[in-house]
């Protein structure tokens, strides 16, 4: 039988996967292997993304800047790896909003001179359901409200609703959680779930599986994923979702030459084992850092560290519970892995 032709999305993936394998390179540690100084002015721990724009932010505002990374290469869930010739993202696999100038993630990485390219996703996903039916989200949204309505005519009315609401979070949590501006028009739905919000609405199982299909990308079930969060994700889709021209790993690449560019130092194959505290004050880091079978403690005095590691592993093993307060230690201890 003859093979269906790929879409457009699978030509410009496999495309941007081809060219990793040309230009994907991990960084080996500081200045190719030199150990850490003795002091900085901020540590920064993990080299995801968060950790990487964090310590670019700082480096360029003239803070001498060290970033700790576990892995012999930077990206955390957006890196890459390799199988039997292939190339594949360790996680993350789309990026809403970094390929458009507009938003405030674009804009960001063009004031930072991160100068990676973007290929558009259209279909932004394609979800394959238990009955054996699958539904592809195109990029332009009005596409892809008309499909739902067309799949779902009872909810039609429904639907309008839905996200009649879904672009007011949007635009109410844009102001709370990115321009530090007050709304109480939020506060009625910060504690409801995707699941609450999908029972609110609809009545059609399958519906309301079709608009759980995301969770799984935010790393949890619709019972414990909030309504807003959700809501905020759901719609930048639709203002541009993108993939790295290179690959996940040469995106997380280009943020590690940048930060190097603004003086910042990258230290790779190193373990932050203790955030250290006098007088309630952050003193700096010991580090485990080393070839892997002369491994040494280093340690690093800094006035502030950053923590982009693991919320219990930062509080309970690197910093300690004894220097917070008992009712943060308990909502911490409440804290429940996500399934990434």
């Amino acid at each position: 039988m003859p093979s269906k032709a790929p879409t457009r999305l699978q030509c410009a993936v496999e495309q941007a996967y081809c060219e990793t394998i040309n230009v994907t390179r991990p960084f080996a540690g500081i200045s190719h292997g030199r150990g850490p100084d003795k002091s900085y002015d901020v540590v920064v721990i993990g080299a995801g993304v968060g950790g990487l724009i964090c310590a670019n932010l700082l480096a360029r505002a003239g803070l001498k800047t060290l970033l700790v990374e576990q892995h012999y290469m930077v990206g955390g869930y957006c890196s890459t790896f390799r199988r039997q010739g292939f190339v594949f993202d360790a996680a993350s696999h789309f990026y809403p909003l970094l390929g458009n100038p507009a938003s405030i993630s674009g804009k960001l990485l063009r004031d930072l001179g991160v100068e990676a390219e973007w290929t558009k996703m259209d279909p932004v996903d394609q979800f394959h359901l238990p009955d054996g039916s699958k539904f592809s989200v195109s990029a332009d949204f009005d596409t892809y409200l008309s499909e739902l309505k067309r799949l779902f005519p009872a909810e039609r009315d429904s639907l309008d609703r839905f996200f009649q609401l879904v672009r007011k979070l949007y635009l109410w949590g844009l102001l709370r959680y990115f321009q530090e501006r007050e709304t109480k028009r939020l506060d009625r739905y910060v504690e409801m779930t995707v699941r609450d919000g999908l029972e609110a609405f609809f009545s059609s199982e399958k519906l309301k599986l079709l608009l759980t299909a995301d969770c799984p990308h935010w790393g949890s079930p619709p019972c414990r994923t909030s309504f807003v969060f959700d809501s905020m994700l759901r719609l930048s889709y639709f203002e541009g979702n993108y993939y790295p021209i290179g690959g996940s790993q040469n995106f997380a690449d280009q943020l590690a030459s940048r930060l190097e560019s603004f003086g910042g130092h990258i230290l790779t194959k190193s373990l932050v084992r203790k955030i250290m505290v006098r007088n309630g004050q952050v003193t700096g880091v010991r580090i485990e850092t080393g070839p892997r079978r002369s491994r040494f403690q280093a340690t690093v005095h800094a006035g502030a560290v950053v923590s982009n590691a693991d919320m219990r592993q930062t509080v309970f093993k690197m910093v300690g519970e004894e220097y917070f307060p008992p009712y943060y230690v308990a909502d911490i201890r409440r804290l429940r892995p996500s399934f990434p």
